[in-house]
């Protein structure tokens, strides 16, 4: 007669020692990720085909890809369309436009 160990976890169900742990609910299914399509490079114009020809890309080239730049702070200026300020700049520009004229 053979003794069996079970593992009785905090969450989760009990399981033989030695055999694969059942995988809780909430973990969901695998999940497959078709390959990158093709694309061409706006910087050499070469053609890259799946994720080792975007991780080739991205070494030669020393770029990062749009994607991992999400979330983070954007260095582009902020412009403030508010009335006033619309306003304030074009009679800004008249009168600059109008100081030219005159000379």
């Amino acid at each position: 007669m053979s003794r069996e160990t079970w593992v009785y976890p905090d969450v989760g169900e009990p399981y033989l020692k030695g055999s694969r742990r059942p995988a809780p609910a909430e973990w969901g299914y695998a999940s497959i990720m078709p390959d990158l399509p093709d694309f061409q490079s706006p910087i050499d114009g070469k053609w890259y085909s799946g994720r080792a020809g975007m991780r080739e890309h991205n070494v030669r080239h020393d770029v990062v890809p749009t994607a991992d730049c999400e979330g983070l702070p954007t260095t582009r200026p902020t412009y403030h369309n508010s009335k006033e300020d619309l306003a304030s700049r074009k009679e800004r520009l008249i009168h600059e436009v109008n100081q030219r004229w005159k000379e």
